[in-house]
């Protein structure tokens, strides 16, 4: 089974297929892991980095009370040299576990220019973080600090880590607890034999918030509607493919519709023609608030806890009369890729980048009117196939397998 050591493994290539990567390993060699869990930890390491280590950088520490660094991301540039470095050198340290100063450790260390890191470059950065046990001290703000510059975490627990700690660690839903180094035959029999699965992928849940308030006014709210139109149309629509909510929001927040609401496509479009517009002034915080609480959720359709990946479109055109930050940040970390779309109406151009993940450059569309919805029309269909294919999780990859009438290794 892929709910293994290679869980974590199998995400990471999935996102690295078709791109680069910096990847910085950080690995638990405290007291509670023990000798012995710790060479399987070895082995493990060095069977993962055999495959496909030109595709990215990677960077390796270990960790107890204090992380210790093994070797950067511009240490080694070839994959025997990386190799050696984990068969002959990695030590175990031993000591009491402290993650939390491990990650912040990380955080001063490795994610730096100076130490290989293309993070400036928009190269997307992750941390493979593998714990034993509850950490002695506090991990939440470290943790927090490493998301904030756009690395995504990755969590691993062996042994008798502890559930809840790693998914403050993790970037949702990138959280994988597993009871030793089991096998990862299946998963190298996936990325070897069917590499080019994960191209062809058309799976995610994607929701749009549109701003309706009266500043939009019906014209510009028209060219949006048909803005959507198109969107929706070209993607593969259905309940196992691509499921699309829409909410739209002025003083307050509408929900129209869930993810679980309509099945064809068909059905939405013609949702879509007759969607009406009220105006109201633009409270852009509680609108997004509304979408992390009532809308990604398995009660509306959310296949989050399935792995499957989460995206927000949020389209405005105004200077909100609430704070739109904190419930940003917090629909961020909650494992939704948010995408903004506005106008040279907003006072200040920063308002969308404090809205959309990182890098901006990637989540964030700049328009001198709503007019210029239908000529950016194919750039935000781009986007959003190229996160759904770098995002693809195991999950759909599996089905899919099992659906073609592979089986399991």
């Amino acid at each position: 089974s892929c709910t293994s050591w290679s869980a974590a493994l199998i995400t990471v290539m999935l996102h690295t297929l078709t791109t680069l990567a910096d990847i910085v390993f950080l690995v638990d060699t405290s007291t509670s892991i023990g000798r012995e869990n710790f060479q399987k930890v070895k082995n493990f390491l060095y069977t993962l980095l055999d495959v496909g280590i030109d595709k990215y950088r990677v960077g390796l520490a270990q960790y107890s009370r204090e992380g210790h660094v093994e070797f950067l991301l511009n240490t080694y540039k070839s994959k025997e040299d990386v190799l050696t470095h984990i068969q002959g050198r990695v030590t175990f340290l031993g000591g009491p576990l402290q993650t939390g100063s491990a990650l912040e450790f990380l955080h001063k260390v490795f994610f730096k220019e100076e130490v290989g890191s293309r993070i400036s470059q928009g190269t997307p950065q992750f941390a493979v973080v593998i714990t034993s046990a509850k950490s002695k001290d506090d991990v939440a703000e470290a943790a927090e600090e490493l998301k904030e510059i756009g690395v995504k975490v990755i969590s691993v627990g062996v042994q008798n880590s502890d559930r809840e700690e790693m998914e403050v660690i993790a970037t949702s839903p990138l959280v994988y607890q597993v009871n030793g180094g089991q096998s990862i035959s299946h998963c190298w029999f996936l990325l070897i034999n069917y590499p080019n699965l994960c191209s062809s992928a058309s799976v995610a849940d994607i929701v749009f918030l549109v701003d309706e308030s009266s500043r939009i006014g019906l014209r510009n709210f028209q060219l949006t509607r048909t803005f959507l139109l198109k969107i929706v149309n070209a993607l593969d629509i259905g309940p196992n493919n691509i499921r699309v909510g829409l909410v739209l929001y002025s003083d307050e927040p509408r929900l129209e519709f869930t993810l679980d609401t309509f099945e064809d496509k068909s059905d939405i479009l013609n949702y879509l023609k007759k969607l009406p517009y009220r105006g109201g002034r633009t409270y852009t915080g509680a609108a997004i608030d509304f979408l992390r609480k009532k809308v990604f959720t398995q009660e509306a359709g959310s296949r989050k806890n399935q792995g499957v990946q989460q995206l927000a479109v949020v389209i405005t055109d105004g200077q909100s009369f609430d704070d739109f930050v904190e419930p940003s940040s917090k629909l961020r970390h909650h494992g939704v890729a948010v995408y903004a779309v506005g106008t040279k109406n907003i006072s200040e151009s920063s308002q969308l980048d404090k809205i959309a993940s990182y890098p901006s450059r990637k989540h964030v569309t700049n328009l001198e009117s709503f007019l210029q919805l239908s000529n950016i029309e194919w750039k935000i269909k781009k986007q959003l196939c190229s996160e759904i294919v770098s995002q693809t999780f195991v999950v759909p990859v599996r089905s899919r397998t099992l659906k073609e009438g592979k089986r399991e290794i």
